[in-house]
């Protein structure tokens, strides 16, 4: 079994990344994985509003469900955030 698992090559994605140049590296650190802690931040947020403004129409709180722009915009402050502090994070 281990001469098995020594035949089987390492796909570690740091491995990956250390054969790449610097500038995809900063560009990942930097960029990519900070808009991905902001998508989620985003969507983090606007799941609490839907979740939220549903469970008022469906308890009778709020006659009508409806999403505003305004909502869609304070989700925008869910995604700055996050994406603020993996910015931060990563000039560490």
């Amino acid at each position: 079994m281990r001469e098995f698992m020594k035949s089987i090559p390492n796909t570690n994605d740091d491995d990956i990344v250390e054969h790449k140049s610097p500038f995809f590296i900063g560009l990942k650190k930097y960029f990519i994985l900070p808009i991905k802690a902001g998508l989620y931040g985003f969507t983090l947020v606007f799941a609490v509003i839907l979740l939220v403004k549903l469970l008022s129409f469906l308890l009778g709180i709020n006659e009508v469900f409806n999403l505003d722009l305004m909502d869609v915009i304070l989700s925008s402050v869910g995604f700055f955030f996050m994406f603020l502090i993996y910015i931060l994070k990563n000039l560490h």
